[in-house]
């Protein structure tokens, strides 16, 4: 069974193919159209999706949408079909007049078939199921308990559940506008950054602020939790919901927190503050549904999905701060990763079956052989590339000289984190390396980390966890051991924490070899890995993408596959081709 997935509507929407129950090929749309977030249709996306996939439009059985709008026609407003208006909204208030007539409620899914000549037909998936395909269904669990939570679905901000095979009891659910999510988002915006987008910059602030801190208690007052597992928001504190309003907080937020930082202004003590006092009050209510869903369902396994599970420090304190002994966060636990979950979901309920291999890697976009590399090279008229023998090799002995690497290989992931195929990797035992690549080659804020990539069967050696720890996606931070902090400054939090990733042979082989070699040249087993991309951008996809990119900032050598452009080789010039 061929399935096109699809998201849109959101921040970055995004497409795949998956062919009986096999992710084959997905990418966000931004990566194409190179606009950071794009969230219109993922016009590009479908049609390299398909390409990638070798199959056209006639070869897909069926489309999934992560979004059903049925759920949203369950209220029409009344005589909206009155007067002249377009007859393309038929489509959606004909059928809503019927439900209303019936007094019916929506169903979780929505087919439209036969609309269109040569069309499959269309399903759209609540949002919610597309993110339980997003994380249960790719996790090794037959059995789970299952956590999604973001700012808002279709009506959902939280849903506790449990699934077994394929099937999905739910269980409690939270409904707009009480959304911790967005209660994340509405300091997001106080604190002067972008709400949607910026959320991590709350996360990786908050870990410098003083432990006595007095915010806590007075942010903690804004949530009541309940003993169900739900949730409720002080709403008189919050503007999200007025969507008049551009601002997320109220002037009642203003008087009990002071003013709000506006972009651009100095980051101070308090702003620190707060920004602990979110996380803090994150994490307690986050921890307190997690105990009451252990108490529902009596799993010691949990898949959680959703935006609110982007916040990887919560992620890592899991297994410690709840009775879960194991939790599987996918790659993509934001919108982005709907069209993927959407279409698994939908067939996970066709053929009443599971994927038959959980992958080990996300490396479902875009390839690129060494060959087009050079060709690459050649268009831009480039006379310093080069091939190497052994790229990885090359570049370990590049990063010991102190050179920053672009590293662009293979196929290129799927989500907002480069896993070793787009990335810029530096040698983590530099003192200066965190504020080098910040200031000169991504041109963001100073106090933001960076995340070290290690060897997995090294990962017990540095950080505080069992042996045959696998972060695959970066998507848990775990402490450092202590007695390790001062060997690889570069990728050490303020607070001794790193977001890693666990790099093993059979997933990515030419990245762990990379650091394989620059353990043999260093005894260090990890390097510093970000993504391949400068403030503002997407990360790169296509050769031509890391050449640009490449030249317009302090990146001192690039690998396309094994071709390697080193840029002293035209007298340290900068300027882009």
């Amino acid at each position: 069974m061929n399935i096109l997935g699809v998201c849109h509507d959101v921040y970055i929407c995004s497409a795949c193919v998956v062919v009986d129950g096999a992710v084959v090929s997905a990418i966000p749309e931004e990566r194409l159209d190179r606009r950071k977030q794009s969230r219109g249709f993922p016009t590009l996306a479908v049609q390299r999706c398909l390409a990638e996939s070798g199959l056209t439009f006639r070869d897909i059985d069926e489309i999934a949408v992560a979004w059903n709008p049925a759920i949203e026609m369950e209220t029409p407003p009344p005589g909206y079909l009155g007067g002249r208006r377009s007859r393309i909204e038929h489509m959606a208030q004909v059928p809503s007049e019927f439900a209303r007539l019936l007094g019916a409620k929506a169903e979780p899914s929505l087919t439209i078939s036969n609309g269109f000549v040569d069309c499959p037909p269309i399903t759209f998936i609540d949002h919610y199921d597309a993110h339980i395909g997003a994380s249960w269904l790719l996790s090794p669990y037959e059995e789970s308990a299952i956590l999604v939570m973001d700012g808002r679905g279709e009506k959902h901000t939280c849903l506790l559940a449990q699934g077994n095979g394929v099937h999905v009891e739910r269980i409690e659910e939270v409904l707009f506008p009480h959304s911790l999510g967005l209660f994340y988002g509405a300091v997001t915006q106080f604190l002067g950054f972008r709400p949607d987008s910026d959320e991590w910059k709350v996360m990786a602030l908050a870990a410098y602020a003083s432990s006595d801190n007095d915010q806590t208690e007075l942010l903690r007052e804004l949530v009541e939790f309940g003993d169900d597992g739900t949730f409720e928001l002080d709403l008189r504190y919050f503007e999200f919901f007025n969507f008049w309003d551009r601002r997320m907080y109220s002037d009642k937020f203003v008087r009990r927190f002071g003013p709000p930082r506006m972009p651009g202004d100095e980051l101070t003590a308090a702003h620190e503050q707060l920004a602990a006092a979110t996380q803090a009050v994150f994490e307690h209510v986050l921890s307190a549904i997690c105990h009451r869903l252990h108490e529902r369902t009596g799993h010691d396994r949990l898949a959680v999905s959703g935006g609110c599970f982007m916040n990887s420090v919560f992620n890592g304190k899991i297994p410690g701060a709840t009775p879960f002994k194991e939790v599987f966060v996918g790659s993509c636990p934001d919108d982005s990763g709907t069209s993927v979950g959407a279409a698994l979901y939908l067939h996970a309920q066709r053929t009443k079956q599971r994927i038959s291999e959980v992958p080990s890697h996300t490396y479902w976009g875009p390839g690129y052989t060494d060959e087009e590399g050079l060709a690459a090279a050649h268009r831009y008229g480039l006379p310093n590339a080069t091939s190497v023998p052994d790229p990885s090799v090359s570049a370990a002995e590049d990063l010991v000289n102190g050179r920053i690497v672009g590293w662009f290989q293979g196929r290129m992931e799927f989500g907002q984190r480069a896993l070793g195929n787009r990335s810029i990797l530096l040698d983590p035992r530099r003192p200066d390396g965190r504020d080098v690549v910040n200031s000169a080659v991504k041109f963001r804020e100073g106090f933001r980390p960076f995340a070290p990539a290690i060897l997995a069967h090294r990962v017990a050696d540095y950080f505080e966890c069992p042996p045959g720890t696998e972060v695959r996606f970066m998507e848990k931070v775990l402490p450092f051991r202590p007695e390790r902090e001062q060997e690889v400054p570069a990728v050490v939090h303020v607070d001794g924490s790193g977001r890693l990733q666990t790099v093993d042979e059979s997933s990515s082989p030419r990245f762990y070899r990379l650091i394989k070699e620059f353990e043999r040249l260093t005894g260090v087993p990890l390097v510093l890995n970000s993504s391949f991309n400068l403030n503002g951008e997407p990360i790169v996809c296509s050769p031509e993408d890391a050449i640009r990119t490449f030249y317009t900032c302090a990146l001192d050598v690039l690998y396309l596959g094994n071709v390697r452009i080193d840029k002293k080789a035209l007298g340290g010039g900068q300027t882009s081709p």
